[in-house]
């Protein structure tokens, strides 16, 4: 089985050795994770290293040792002798949002008034234009959630916190249902809400406005299992 994802620029060699930090796997590995968190690699698929070598751009062994670092991360795992993106539990994802609430709140609080008048205004005008699409795009909706956390995750002066905060939601990302369109737009509703505080420096909207957006992720997700 095969999946189709937007194909990024070829990665070139390096001259140094491609294990080393900065080298080539470790740039392969930076780019297999971001799309795992973007589901560019759909959960429960098998693998295809050869797609990926090409999609790439890259041999199959800096390929393999890359993907070898997502399955001692606990990002896929190897079933049968087939590798696929790890799935979580939905026990594992409640508590996951659990605790995220509290820190992601608290992580706000102390981004409110610190974070660059530009990244907010970017993320405003995108957000509101992925709201009025008429066919919304998940890659951007995806995207955009992502730069929005990490952007406050970033401005919150506490890199243990944030550290911890993006270790959480990488594995939170592990578990999806599909949004619905007024799941969607109650999202984007919510994240303009936060950048308003966030911008006005708003402590403790910005700490109530996260709080609310988590909660209501997981409202949304318990709503849309019982569904089924």
């Amino acid at each position: 089985m095969t999946f189709l994802v937007q194909k990024p620029a070829p990665l070139e060699d390096d001259t140094d050795s491609p294990l080393e930090p900065g080298g080539l796997v470790a740039r392969v590995h930076a780019q297999l994770h971001d799309m795992v968190l973007k589901h560019e690699i759909p959960l429960g698929r098998p693998i295809s290293e050869r797609q990926l070598s090409l999609q790439l751009g890259v041999s199959r062994t800096p390929l393999r040792e890359a993907l070898r670092r997502l399955e001692g991360e606990g990002f896929i795992l190897r079933s049968r002798g087939v590798l696929e993106v790890r799935r979580i539990t939905l026990e594992e994802f409640l508590d996951l949002l659990k605790i995220r609430k509290v820190l992601e709140a608290e992580a706000a609080g102390l981004a409110a008034g610190a974070m660059d008048a530009g990244v907010l205004e970017s993320l405003r005008v995108r957000l509101t234009a992925l709201a009025q699409a008429e066919r919304p795009d998940n890659h951007e909706r995806v995207t955009l959630d992502l730069e929005l956390h990490r952007a406050v995750c970033a401005a919150c002066g506490n890199e243990t916190m944030a550290r911890l905060i993006e270790d959480l939601r990488r594995k939170s990302m592990l578990f999806a249902t599909p949004p619905t369109p007024q799941d969607f737009r109650a999202s984007v509703a919510q994240h303009l809400d936060l950048l308003d505080a966030l911008a006005a420096g708003d402590a403790a909207r910005a700490r109530a406005a996260m709080a609310v957006h988590i909660e209501a992720t997981l409202t949304n997700v318990l709503s849309r299992l019982l569904k089924r």
